[in-house]
């Protein structure tokens, strides 16, 4: 399946796999999110949020407070599940 036919939340977790943001250390804002996956900034809070809902994404502080996300084992998992 080609990233371009996977639903854009699908498409948030495979970029954020590939870009390798899968740890605390490598988490990102939601703004670099945005701009890395190409998803608009007017679409990825909600895609963010319903991911850490769903427990495929966590989330901590960064020194200004805006929080800085990350996949979980479970969004690798869920990533991986696309494919298979």
């Amino acid at each position: 399946m080609a990233e371009e036919r996977l639903h854009p939340s699908d498409q948030l977790l495979l970029r954020m796999h590939n870009l390798g943001v899968v740890s605390e250390k490598a988490s990102r804002t939601a703004q670099e999110l945005s701009r890395l996956a190409q998803i608009p900034s007017d679409q990825i809070s909600d895609l963010l949020r319903r991911h850490e809902d769903s427990g495929y994404l966590g989330s901590l502080p960064d020194p200004e407070g805006r929080p800085r996300y990350f996949l979980t084992g479970k969004g690798i998992i869920r990533v991986c599940s696309v494919f298979t």
